[in-house]
């Protein structure tokens, strides 16, 4: 995971992260700038066989996975915002 928050930092398109727990998940915030709101959210949620994980772009679920890697490769092929 901190694999591809590094290359989008270095790439200029992430400033910040937050770790945070809550009501038995883990959730990674992915900020584009350290004042604004996620721009991403991974969230580690227990299931009964196995944990889930899922992404979020603010209160929307973008997709929801059984592999922390199957979900990365998601966020990955997401297009980039370019600014000029």
């Amino acid at each position: 995971m901190l694999s591809v928050y590094s290359r989008h930092v270095a790439d200029g398109d992430w400033r910040d992260y937050a770790i945070d727990s809550r009501d038995g998940m883990a959730v990674f915030s992915i900020f584009r700038r350290s004042f604004e709101s996620p721009a991403f959210a991974i969230v580690k949620q227990p299931a009964e066989d196995s944990a889930e994980y899922a992404l979020f772009a603010g209160p929307e679920r973008l997709d929801s996975k059984h592999s922390l890697p199957d979900l990365l490769a998601t966020l990955e092929s997401r297009p980039r915002l370019i600014q000029g």
